[in-house]
């Protein structure tokens, strides 16, 4: 029993390191392109998920120039990848590749952080 327990450990361990893996590499790629890239990314993202879009985007329609720096639509993207699970209900958009892309994003996130919390700081204070 013990033996079995053990493996089917391995096997979930490695299904999550797999899944770290594939999701490190596609962030490469997605984030700076997102934040670096064009806007019509982050706007697409904004209208989906913002709770006031009032706040990043001008009565004409145009992004505040405070919101456009990479840093600012960088960092809101990753927002919206933590608090996807809870905030996902905004969306008004049916489309599978956008709710996919989100849960993918948001699943690596959380699984980094969690890695974070309950693998490195334990080893770093003598916890483990």
């Amino acid at each position: 029993m013990n033996e079995a327990v053990k493996n089917i450990e391995i096997v979930i361990l490695g299904l999550i390191s797999i899944y770290a893996m594939a999701w490190a590499v596609t962030a490469i790629i997605t984030f700076p392109v997102i934040s670096l890239g064009s806007y019509k990314y982050i706007i697409f993202i904004d209208k989906q998920l913002a709770k006031d879009l009032d706040k990043y985007y001008a009565s004409n329609g145009y992004m505040r120039p405070k919101y456009q720096a990479s840093w600012d639509v960088g960092s809101r993207f990753i927002n919206y990848c933590l608090m996807y699970p809870f905030i996902r209900k905004r969306a008004t958009t049916d489309s599978i590749k956008f709710k996919a892309f989100m849960w993918w994003n948001s699943l690596g996130l959380w699984l980094f952080y969690g890695v974070f919390v309950f693998v490195a700081l334990p080893k770093m204070f003598n916890f483990a």
